[in-house]
C-alpha cells in the first residue's frame, strides 16, 4: 500500500478518536476531574508534611517547604531528568535494556506502519494472540490493542495506534494478573494488582448502554472511583468477541464481565494494595531496574499468574516500565485503609535532597 494512502487512513483514525474523545468519552469532563483529584493529592500531601502548596497556574502546584519549593503537574514531579525521561518512553529501547540485563520480557517486535509484513510474520509465529501498541509518545494504555489473531485485526490496530506514533510494536499476549510496583530511589514504596475493567449486566441493557452508565457514574466524582473514562474502542470490541460477545449483547443480571483486557481505564474497586506475597527477587529486581539508569521515580509493570512466585519460575516478565507513573493507581484502590503515602514520600525525598545539597 501506498504511503500516501495510509497517511490517509492514519488522518481518517485520527479524527475518529478525536470525535470519541470529545464528543462520547467526555474527555474534558475527565480532565477536570483529573484536576481535582491531584489538586486535592498534592494540598493533602504537602499539608500532612508540614509544606504548603500553592496553585501556580496552568495546572502547576508549588509546594514550599521553609526556604525550599518544587512544582508538581498531576503526576510529574521534579526526580527524573530529561534524557532519563526520553530513555522511558522509548518502549523498544527500554525492552532491549531489561533483556540485556536477563529480566524476563514478552517476546516483542519494532515494526513501520509501511511495513506491516514482519509484523504479520511475527504474529503467525505465535501460538496465542499477540498486543499491538504505539513504540513511544505515549501512555496510560493509549493506543493498545490486545487479542490480535489476524492479518485484518493487526492492520486495524497498526492505523490506531500509529495516531500516537508510526513506529509501533507487536508483542505476544501474556496470561496472568497486572501488578504495578512504585519505586522511590530504589526503594519498593507499594504493589498493585490492577484487575481489567469490567460491567456488570442487569439483564436488561446491552455492553454499550452498561458501558456509557458507567462513565456517567466515573463523572460524577463523589467520591472519584477513576480518572478516564471507559472507552468503546477496538481493544474492548476484540476482547468482546474472545469472550463470544459483541456489544449488543445483554449479560445477565449481575453477571460480571471484563470488557477490556488492558487495565488502564478501570476503576478504583478493580485495584488493590499489597502489602505482603510478593516473592522477594521481584522486589530485588525493580530495585535493580531502577539502578539500571539511576531512575528515581520508577512505575515497574509485570504480567504473572503468581506474585508469590519468581518471574521465571511461572513464565510472567516485565511489561513495561514508566518513569512517570500515575501516582493515581495507588489511592483508587478498594482498600483504602491501608493506602500507602505516595504524594508525602516523593515530597520528602524531594525535599531532603535539596537539604542535602545545600540548595
Amino acid at each position: 500500500m501506498k504511503e500516501s494512502l495510509i497517511d490517509g487512513m492514519i488522518f481518517y483514525y485520527r479524527l475518529r478518536r478525536y470525535f470519541r474523545d470529545h464528543k462520547i468519552t467526555h474527555r474534558k469532563q475527565f480532565e477536570k476531574l483529573r484536576c481535582r483529584f491531584f489538586d486535592n493529592l498534592w494540598q493533602n500531601a504537602a499539608k500532612k508534611i508540614g509544606a504548603k502548596a500553592e496553585r501556580f497556574g496552568y495546572g502547576f502546584t508549588k509546594v514550599n517547604y521553609n526556604s525550599h519549593f518544587t512544582f508538581v503537574l498531576n503526576s510529574m514531579v521534579m526526580l527524573d531528568n530529561h534524557l532519563t525521561l526520553k530513555i522511558a518512553g522509548n518502549k523498544p529501547l527500554v525492552l532491549r535494556l531489561l533483556k540485556e540485563q536477563n529480566i524476563p520480557t514478552q517476546k516483542y517486535l519494532e515494526f513501520d506502519i509501511y511495513d506491516l509484513s514482519k509484523a504479520y510474520k511475527f504474529l503467525k509465529a505465535q501460538a496465542a494472540s499477540c498486543v499491538v501498541k504505539p513504540a513511544g509518545s505515549t501512555g496510560s494504555g493509549n493506543g493498545i490493542t490486545t487479542k490480535i489473531h489476524t492479518y485484518e485485526q493487526l492492520k486495524k490496530a497498526s492505523y490506531l495506534a500509529a495516531t500516537y506514533d508510526k513506529r509501533l510494536l507487536i508483542e505476544e499476549e501474556i496470561p496472568g494478573d497486572s501488578f504495578r510496583l512504585l519505586y522511590l530511589n530504589g526503594q519498593l514504596l507499594d504493589v498493585v494488582k490492577r484487575e481489567a475493567p469490567h460491567v456488570v449486566g442487569d439483564g436488561m441493557h446491552n455492553f454499550k448502554h452498561l458501558i456509557l452508565k458507567e462513565n456517567q457514574e466515573r463523572l460524577k466524582g463523589d467520591p472519584i472511583i477513576a480518572l478516564s473514562p471507559l472507552e468503546i474502542d477496538y481493544e474492548c470490541i476484540l476482547n468482546l468477541q474472545h469472550l463470544g460477545y459483541s456489544l449488543s449483547h445483554i449479560p445477565n443480571k449481575s453477571e460480571k464481565i471484563p470488557v477490556k483486557t488492558a487495565v488502564n481505564q478501570n476503576r478504583c474497586t478493580e485495584n488493590e494494595s499489597l502489602k505482603q506475597g510478593v516473592h522477594p527477587s521481584i522486589i530485588v529486581m525493580g530495585t535493580n531496574i531502577a539502578k539500571l539508569l539511576n531512575w528515581k521515580l520508577l512505575g515497574v509493570d509485570l504480567i504473572t499468574t503468581d506474585i508469590s512466585k519468581p518471574l521465571d519460575e511461572v513464565q510472567g516478565v516485565v511489561n513495561e516500565i514508566n518513569t512517570t507513573p500515575g501516582l493515581h493507581h495507588h489511592y483508587l484502590i478498594k482498600n483504602k485503609e491501608i493506602a500507602a503515602p505516595i504524594a508525602e514520600s516523593i515530597l520528602e525525598y524531594i525535599f531532603k535532597q535539596y537539604q542535602l545539597e545545600g540548595n
